[in-house]
């Protein structure tokens, strides 16, 4: 017992100086361990130091910057507050103008919308002027057409009445010789002359009748008729009948005219007078009237004179020429 508690002693004194030399590297270990560390981190703490000094150097630029940053900032503030007002104001003005525009557009608006609802009656308006303006040329063609026909007419009366003119003055010349030839034989025969001055005078005034003018509803400028001729003192009844019919003809033809017109043409009573330029003179419608209701009367004096003359030669016709 004794030697193996001596046995164990020893191990144990053993095992006891091995683990402090184990003890003692581990010290010795970590002491080197730690002085490398401390070393590191005084370098760590020196490298710190500098950065927190160049920190503070940074806080404190910074800071300075952060002032005049400050100020600046103040005065940019101002400025751009002053430059921002004015552009409020600028922009409150430029609203109250489009506000007063948009106004005036929606009244502009509305007049419009107004004028659109009388678009329908203005297009119906203007296509019944459209009408009325088809049927008023159609109107004045055809009275152009009418003053062209009636032109024609006037122009064809005018020959006419050249040609019973010139008629009448050839039957005139010849009538005259007769009644020179008639005045010449009573001159010479003196025993009846008292029975023929009765109708020497009625025969004057029928030569006298004849010489004048025929009326109508158309009037032309006639050639003068004066002559250096003896006046007439008898009468044909031959010629008075032929030259009754003449004027007969010739202003039934002129009242058919202007009766063709007047019925086809229909004017209200306030319209103003037909014109129709004729070569010889201007005729207007009024002038027709005036002239129809003369014609109707001088044509009916003219048949009476030429029924009185007939019945005076009739009675007369014992004398002889």
């Amino acid at each position: 017992m004794d030697r193996l508690k001596e046995r164990y002693e020893a191990q144990l004194a053993e095992k006891a100086k091995e683990n402090d030399r184990a003890l003692e590297d581990e010290r010795t270990r970590h002491e080197a361990e730690l002085e490398a560390m401390s070393r590191r981190h005084q370098k760590v703490v020196i490298s710190l130091d500098e950065k927190i000094a160049e920190g503070e150097k940074m806080v404190e630029k910074l800071t300075a910057d952060k002032k005049a940053l400050q100020i600046a900032l103040a005065n940019d503030s101002d400025q751009r507050n002053q430059m921002l007002t004015k552009e409020i104001n600028s922009l409150q003005t430029a609203l109250e103008f489009k506000s007063s525009e948009m106004k005036d557009l929606r009244q502009k608006y509305q007049q419009v919308a107004l004028r659109v609802e009388e678009i329908p009656v203005k297009e119906l308006e203007i296509t019944k002027l459209k009408h009325k303006v088809i049927e008023l040329k159609q109107a004045l063609d055809q009275k152009l057409n009418y003053e062209k026909i009636l032109v024609h007419q006037n122009e064809e009366l005018k020959r006419q009445q050249l040609a019973i003119e010139e008629e009448r003055e050839s039957m005139q010349r010849s009538f005259d010789v007769m009644v020179y030839r008639y005045e010449t034989g009573d001159e010479l025969d003196q025993s009846g002359g008292q029975k023929q001055k009765p109708f020497n005078s009625l025969m004057y005034q029928r030569a006298t009748s004849l010489r004048t003018p025929l009326r109508g509803k158309v009037q032309f400028r006639s050639r003068s008729s004066n002559s250096d001729r003896p006046h007439s003192t008898a009468r044909l009844s031959q010629i008075s009948f032929s030259e009754m019919e003449r004027s007969m003809d010739r202003d039934s033809l002129v009242r058919s005219t202007v009766s063709m017109y007047a019925s086809q043409v229909q004017l209200p009573e306030n319209h103003a007078d037909d014109v129709i330029y004729a070569p010889d003179e201007i005729i207007t419608s009024s002038v027709f009237n005036n002239r129809a209701e003369s014609s109707s009367l001088c044509s009916r004096d003219d048949v009476e004179r030429s029924v009185n003359g007939n019945l005076h030669m009739q009675a007369d016709s014992g004398i002889g020429l």
